[in-house]
């Protein structure tokens, strides 16, 4: 984008995965208890453990909507009170749309759309570990098959400094978790993803992300250097909507499935996973175990930060002894956060500073930007060297990467 005088790294992008993706690799004797295609009254429906999956509602994503479609919806502008549905829109099949699943199509749209380079994270991927939480071998398998697959189609990192695709960590088995991060990093990961909530401990419970049994997991992240990104996706969060149903128990808790939203939880815990997952690294001592750990927020949006780092900062007000460092400082220190377009960013950089801001698009999904570097339209009160932090510098940074100082 010449105006800018750089071109943009975008920290947020999709593939939709192939049907394959969690199929193609999967070890032998595990197919039955991890994810199967069937046909079911006429429509391919996703198994998953031998259920049908609701995340998706259409898993082959064929058709699909176009990119940026539910915007007015995100950005608070359906004045016409459509129903999602709707607000979709014309479906297009996505053979039309080769960049969608093909590295080599989605490099040339990336300078079609005038930008650097771009974290590829999943579509489907982030709803399955819920659906696995009570078979622990299966969720890794699943896990692994889906990497070798990744890097396959998309490549961890090409060497072309294009896109970097990062792999789904599952952190429940810390063994099992600890080998997969091994072996990605050993095939060239740069950027590794798991969800934001507590994690599954197989026995229908959960427990903290920063829990000590996870600390070798931890460990090889921080010595790597590697950033691990907390990725919006289905957790345990989710049955926080159970306590407050207003059905009979069976009848659905107003939840969310398939793009269906409600009211309730949409106010009253959007913000649960990833707000309630910083809080338990900082306040169970993980970034004081490992203090050079880099975690990212992405499509978790940021108007929870202030909230929490107030929080914090009472905390250690009343328990100082409770931290051996001040718990804002730590979130300043080793987390980088992915605004919403909608949010307000000035507020969000005097709360945890400029170099902790990253642009991201979610492109090509609905509720993201139809052309990621209109991004920049929502910082219209950074100035030049702020804009050019978030909308490049920042996540060049997260990985290690060189700025990038040659005009376009």
């Amino acid at each position: 984008m010449s105006e800018l005088g750089f071109r943009p790294f975008d920290a947020d992008q999709h593939y939709y995965e192939a049907e394959d993706a969690f199929t193609r690799h999967i070890e032998k004797g595990m197919a039955k208890r991890c994810m199967q295609w069937a046909e079911i009254d006429g429509r391919r429906r996703l198994l998953v453990g031998g259920r049908v999956n609701k995340f998706i509602p259409n898993p082959t994503f064929d058709p699909i909507a176009r990119p940026g479609s539910l915007e007015d919806y995100f950005r608070g502008r359906n004045t016409e009170g459509l129903d999602l549905k709707t607000m979709f829109g014309e479906l297009d099949p996505i053979s039309e749309h080769p960049a969608y699943r093909v590295r080599e199509a989605r490099v040339r749209l990336l300078d079609e759309q005038g930008l650097d380079g771009a974290l590829l994270f999943p579509t489907l991927g982030v709803g399955m570990q819920e659906a696995l939480r009570r078979d622990l071998p299966a969720l890794h398998a699943a896990f692994r098959a889906f990497n070798r697959w990744l890097d396959e189609d998309w490549g961890f990192d090409r060497g072309d400094g294009r896109l970097y695709a990062a792999p789904m960590i599952a952190l429940a088995e810390p063994e099992l978790a600890a080998a997969e991060v091994e072996r990605v990093l050993g095939d060239g990961a740069k950027v590794l993803v798991t969800i934001p909530g507590p994690v599954p401990d197989g026995e229908d419970g959960y427990v903290s992300p920063a829990h000590p049994r996870f600390d070798r997991v931890w460990g090889l992240v921080a010595e790597a250097g590697v950033p691990m990104v907390l990725h919006a996706g289905l957790s345990g969060v989710a049955h926080y909507g159970r306590f407050w149903r207003t059905q009979s128990a069976g009848d659905g808790g107003g939840g969310f499935e398939g793009f269906k939203h409600a009211s309730f939880p949409l106010v009253a815990f959007a913000d649960r996973g990833i707000s309630d997952s910083l809080a338990a690294m900082i306040c169970h001592g993980l970034f004081e175990r490992f203090p050079t750990l880099r975690i990212a927020s992405i499509e978790n949006g940021a108007m929870w930060v202030p909230d929490l780092l107030r929080n914090l900062r009472d905390a250690h007000g009343k328990m100082p002894f409770a931290f051996a460092d001040h718990p804002v400082e730590q979130f300043r220190r080793n987390v980088w956060v992915a605004p919403y377009y909608e949010d307000d960013m000035a507020r969000l950089r005097d709360a945890i500073g400029i170099d902790r801001l990253l642009f991201g698009s979610d492109f090509p999904h609905t509720e993201g930007l139809p052309e990621p570097v209109r991004f920049v339209e929502d910082i219209p009160e950074f100035d030049r060297d702020e804009t050019r932090a978030v909308m490049s510098d920042n996540v060049r940074d997260l990985l290690h990467l060189a700025p990038v100082t040659a005009a376009v």
